[in-house]
């Protein structure tokens, strides 16, 4: 098979090789590790359903693992994890470096084709529905995909990934079989793999992929539409006058940049450590969401306690301690996750979005408390401009 090798700048870096088949293949090193850590991701989520489809990448995602991975399981061991996002779906597979092979296979299975039962689908829209019922009884997730539909009016991240209760009952095995015709192909498709003996095990699977061949053409499909520039407050009643409150906004781009990355992971480790709040973030191809979740007495004491905490965040990081404090409370804790196999291969999945295609690299002690506090400054004011009363500074 031929492969074209596209990477890496750095010999001690990510491997990245592009298939015939238009397949990306990534390899991260993970020396004396004994575990490998893989992860597909189909370039296709509730972001490319159409009206009346609205569910169809979530029961797919169910189906493919049920069906065509033959329930998932690699070997006599480990299980494939699946999750379908609004931009992408992944199957992820955690085993012994000796069960490589066999967990390629398994995920390369995802491109056959799927023509299920209708016992196979009436199961898994059952197991849906309780996974929607887990769901909707959540106030912190019924706020935040509000947040989202006021994000993203009028485009296809608005509805949530669950989809609509009626439109997925009402599913056959003909729709379903058309919408993995349509989007699962490996010209749509990265594989990463973190192993100790990535490039042996690269050029293999690169090999294996010939037989991942899927048994229909591609076919062209739209681009959902980018959602726009903007800012949303939205809260679900909780109780005892609280509430539960998502603040969030999107903006035009994505970072690929290792340095910017490697700023805004401090920023959000920084953030979680002196002040308890997760800043989220989501890639929606052509723009990012960022947001957060907290709960307050309604919407404006929400927004003035991100910003309130946020400019406290960042007194503290140009303060005196500022330096140790970035370095034992967020460049620590981030470096300790690089051990962590799995987040590697996740990380080098999400970064594959660059145009290179070659994963952002790890913060190191090159990254300033400055470029900390800027990222953190720059939440402040965007945060603090979904209500126009709250001040930025």
């Amino acid at each position: 098979m031929p492969v074209l090798t596209t990477g890496p700048r750095d010999p001690t870096g990510p491997r990245h090789l592009t298939l015939d088949n238009g397949l990306q293949l990534v390899g991260v090193r993970r020396p004396g590790s004994p575990l490998a850590a893989l992860r597909l991701r189909i370039d296709v989520g509730s972001a490319d359903e159409a009206p009346g489809e609205h569910g169809l990448a979530h029961v797919l995602e169910h189906l493919v693992v049920r069906c065509s991975m033959g329930g998932g399981r690699v070997a006599d061991g480990a299980l494939v994890e699946a999750a379908t996002g609004r931009p992408h779906t992944s199957y992820d597979a955690l085993v012994r470096t000796g069960d490589i092979a066999t967990a390629g296979d398994v995920l390369g299975a995802a491109f056959r084709q799927l023509k299920p039962d209708t016992r196979h689908l009436a199961d898994e829209l059952a197991a849906i529905r309780r996974e929607r019922a887990q769901r909707t009884a959540d106030v912190r997730w019924r706020a935040q995909e509000a947040m989202f539909a006021a994000l993203c009016p009028d485009t296809p991240y608005a509805h949530p990934v669950l989809g609509d209760p009626g439109t997925v009952d009402g599913l056959t095995p003909e729709a379903v079989h058309r919408f993995h015709s349509r989007w699962y192909h490996p010209s749509r498709a990265t594989l990463v793999i973190g192993s100790d003996r990535v490039d042996e095990e690269l050029a293999a699977l690169a090999e294996r992929a010939r037989l991942w061949a899927p048994g229909h053409p591609r076919t062209e499909s739209r681009a959902a539409a980018p959602p726009p520039d903007g800012h949303a407050v939205v809260s679900e009643a909780v109780g005892a006058g609280r509430r539960a409150v998502a603040v969030g906004f999107t903006e035009s781009g994505t970072t690929c940049d290792a340095d910017a990355d490697a700023g805004l992971a401090l920023a959000r480790r920084s953030v979680r450590a002196a002040r308890g709040i997760d800043v989220l973030r989501l890639r929606l191809r052509s723009h990012t969401c960022t947001w957060v979740m907290l709960s307050a007495t309604d919407e404006s004491a929400a927004v003035r306690s991100v910003a309130a905490a946020l400019r406290a965040v960042r007194e503290l990081l140009l303060g005196p301690d500022g330096v140790a404090l970035l370095r034992t409370e967020a460049l620590i804790p981030e470096l300790r996750s690089a051990e962590d196999i799995q987040q590697s291969v996740a990380d080098a999945s999400d970064a594959s979005d660059a145009s290179d295609g070659i994963p952002a690299s790890r913060p190191t002690t090159a990254t300033g408390v400055g470029e900390v506090a800027d990222v953190i400054a720059r939440w402040q004011r965007r945060f603090a401009a979904a209500l126009p009363e709250v001040p930025a500074t």
